[in-house]
């Protein structure tokens, strides 16, 4: 498949519920992971410069280096999507939930053996090691949307495409979404050698999008520990990509030039498989007993990434048009394979501690989206590349992520309360309107050697969505109110 082609059709915007062309819209998506954690770390938040949690073999992975026995933990979540969409003055809700796997993680320790006599606070103490899954995004959410269109109809953007793209109807290549349109009667062509709606305004639009995956990784991660006031770790992570996105516009209306009621259904899918590979370095220094200070970087993750995407555009008549009252075409399918690189994610943090009642963490992250890369081993794809690339550059900027939390034992209970900001990666929009906002909390137990944590998570974000965007950059568009109420159980013990 020519990836040439396969992006002029998927820049089709009715398909991705982005903004911006779906592989943009996709690379800023595997861009916006999380580090992965223990419910605990869920309700906190911050915790690049506290360690001595499992969350820490997907974070800093210096962290794993204040452990001083070996521990193992599961975190299973659940989650509740809503989508809160406003279009053409009707508010529609989508729900859908979810059960998974957050994380699991284990971390062995091995303590350093000195020579007797030897201090044993000095010098090397500890090697740790661990071995965890993590998942670091999750897709799954339901995006509906309708409401009656007076200014135009999604056939005038297929009459823009027909004209821009190609000139006689003959022209049109067989499967592609013009000449669906053109055969299915929605637009038509006049002497001039332009393309034009046949379609009435004051149709009746709607939009159904369900989205299903995630994003997750396999860290291996070392940690040592240096007089108990530094400690230093590194881990490598492999990354696995899974998203699904299956999407149905609906029009329903007046055909003028066929003099017909019709209804079209334009169905989209998109599958998408990916492995990378990424790696990280931390370190954690306590300048005084009560205060560690974490830094980690986090390299780009290369991943290779296997796409198919489909469409299809039925449409059917309440009379017969030139004999017919429906007009079914076969779905088309692409199938492809890009490289994409992310940016590179640098973190710090602090912790100030209260003896052992608790304490009070932040963190801060910058990633630059604009760094983010495509390549294709397809030396015909350059200049599409390169063009995408560019539109990447053009639309995306830096942006800082931050974190505040705090924890305190209240006797054999420890409560726990968290907020955060992922910043918009957005150049085009108002920074405060589509920044990520998260609020936690949660209550840990412990006993002996076993403990059990539960936390919650209200994560809410803004997005501005179009069926579909005209040359004059005109168009219907959805306001959506996304939140995620999600829930993670924590288990582990020490060994």
């Amino acid at each position: 498949m020519n990836f040439r082609i396969l992006l002029s059709m998927a820049a089709i915007v009715v398909a991705t519920g982005e903004l911006h062309a779906q592989y943009s819209g996709d690379a800023l998506r595997f861009s916006q992971n999380q580090f992965g954690s223990t419910a605990r770390f869920k309700a906190i938040g911050a915790q690049t410069g506290v360690g001595g949690d499992l969350s820490s073999v997907g974070s800093n992975p210096a962290g794993i280096g204040l452990f001083t026995r070996s521990e193992f933990s599961i975190t299973p979540e659940f989650n509740s999507y809503t989508s809160d969409a406003q279009y053409l003055g009707v508010r529609t809700l989508g729900k859908k939930d979810q059960i998974s796997l957050a994380h699991a993680a284990v971390v062995w320790n091995s303590t350093v053996s000195k020579p007797k006599g030897a201090n044993l606070d000095e010098g090397w103490l500890s090697f740790n090691f661990g071995l965890g899954h993590n998942r670091t995004n999750a897709y799954g959410n339901a995006i509906n949307y309708s409401g009656s269109n007076a200014k135009n109809s999604v056939a005038d953007y297929y009459s823009q495409l027909a004209t821009d793209n190609y000139g006689a109807p003959n022209s049109l290549p067989a499967g592609t979404l013009e000449k669906m349109a053109y055969d299915n009667y929605l637009i038509g062509y006049d002497r001039r050698g332009y393309y034009f709606p046949e379609t009435d305004v004051n149709s009746k639009q709607s939009q159904n999008n369900i989205r299903t995956g995630s994003q997750s990784e396999i860290n291996l991660t070392f940690g040592g520990n240096y007089s108990n006031k530094f400690y230093v770790g590194a881990s490598i992570g492999l990354a696995n990509i899974s998203y699904n996105s299956n999407g149905d516009y609906k029009e329903v209306g007046f055909n003028v030039t066929e003099n017909s009621n019709y209804d079209l259904s334009y169905r989209q899918t998109q599958n998408t498989k990916g492995s990378g590979v990424n790696a990280k370095i931390g370190a954690i220094f306590r300048p005084a007993p009560n205060v560690r200070l974490g830094a980690t970087v986090q390299t780009p993750t290369w991943y290779t990434i296997d796409d198919s995407f489909s469409e299809v555009l039925d449409t059917k008549y309440a009379k017969p048009v030139e004999g017919a009252t429906q007009y079914l075409n076969s779905e088309n399918i692409y199938n492809f394979t890009y490289k994409l690189r992310t940016p590179m994610k640098l973190s710090g943090g602090m912790g100030y501690f209260f003896n052992n009642q608790g304490f009070i963490s932040a963190d801060v992250d910058y990633v630059d989206y604009s760094t983010i890369n495509f390549s294709s081993s397809d030396n015909d794809d350059d200049n599409t590349i390169a063009n995408n690339n560019r539109d990447i550059l053009n639309n995306y900027k830096s942006a800082v992520n931050y974190r505040i939390g705090a924890e305190y034992k209240v006797q054999k209970i420890t409560l726990r309360a968290g907020y955060g900001v992922q910043g918009n990666p957005y150049k085009s929009l108002k920074s405060a309107d589509f920044n990520t906002n998260t609020y936690s909390g949660g209550l840990g137990y412990r006993v002996k050697n076993h403990y059990i944590d539960l936390s919650y998570q209200n994560v809410i974000n803004n997005s501005d969505t179009r069926p579909y965007t005209l040359n004059d950059g005109s168009g219907p568009v959805a306001s959506l109110k996304n939140t995620r109420n999600n829930v993670f159980l924590t288990v582990g013990t020490r060994f």
